[in-house]
């Protein structure tokens, strides 16, 4: 498989493209949550990323992930920038402890009274070459965290997003976060894979999630999920149906599936801060 076409049937069935997407293939890079402006280039971007180190994202997929962070996510960085890398396992909540976090020096601010603009110019000239070395740093930091963050039997989706709320919290930043998983989760008592899956048992399991307080408040989050498949094509749209269930619950999805989105350009995108630009198609 590559380029993120499935070999057989359905491209649903084993659908590997780049980011963003819930069940179609996109463009970080031309995403309003990734592209300069005059507003976006003064407030500082906090990327939290959750991989999925379980036996259905190893080989080819970890290939993928990692030239996701080479291609797209590192490149993006920008001074003041934070970037963390966090495993998606079963100790999400109980031993949390990031792969990476690294956060990019920021520009001094310029005092048009006070300041000197050669002296200033100098200074965010020296900046910008830290924040380079940073990225270059990330280059090499990246692959090595991956290739040394184990592997994984239970894939605990919702204590990584319950976990994502608690890391945004309070921080006056663009907040961007990104899961790199297949969204199969599989973590007692639920095992996606072996559900009798419905409507009905869509309600029922968000009516459980909220009370255990597994839906968690990401309002202002643009989110990004990579890596989506399921063993059938059935199967990949059920699951797909119970997150899109799942996402009015704390999130603003578009209106269709044909792939422009009004929030962050994502196809998943949270509410209320994010930046209402539109997005180009998907590809």
């Amino acid at each position: 498989m590559a380029g993120g076409r499935a070999q057989h049937g359905n491209p649903l069935v084993r659908l590997r493209p780049r980011l963003p997407f819930l069940l179609l293939a996109g463009s970080l890079a031309g995403t309003a949550c990734f592209v300069s402006s005059k507003v976006a280039d003064s407030v500082a971007k906090e990327v939290i990323i959750f991989v999925d180190f379980s036996e259905s994202i190893r080989g080819e997929n970890m290939y993928l992930i990692e030239q996701d962070f080479r291609e797209l996510i590192i490149p993006s960085l920008e001074p003041g920038d934070r970037i963390l890398v966090a495993p998606i396992n079963e100790k999400t909540l109980t031993g949390f402890h990031p792969l990476v976090d690294t956060s990019l020096l920021a520009k001094p601010q310029f005092n048009g009274w006070s300041d000197n603009t050669l002296a200033y110019k100098k200074e965010v000239k020296a900046v910008e070459e830290q924040v380079e070395r940073a990225r270059e740093e990330l280059f090499t930091q990246v692959p090595e965290a991956l290739a040394q963050g184990g592997s994984s039997l239970k894939t605990d989706i919702f204590s990584s997003l319950v976990m994502a709320e608690k890391l945004f919290d309070n921080e006056p930043t663009r907040k961007v976060l990104i899961l790199m998983s297949d969204m199969i989760v599989d973590y007692p008592p639920y095992r996606f894979d072996k559900i009798s899956w419905s409507p009905e048992k869509n309600e029922e399991l968000l009516a459980e999630l909220a009370e255990k307080g597994l839906i968690p408040d990401l309002s202002g989050v643009c989110v990004y999920v990579s890596g989506v498949s399921a063993g059938t094509a059935e199967l990949a749209g059920q699951i797909g149906d119970f997150w899109q269930a799942f996402a009015p619950k704390r999130i603003s999805l578009p209106p269709h599936r044909s792939g422009v989105s009004n929030c962050c350009g994502s196809r998943v995108a949270f509410r209320d801060r994010c930046t209402s630009q539109t997005s180009r198609r998907w590809r």
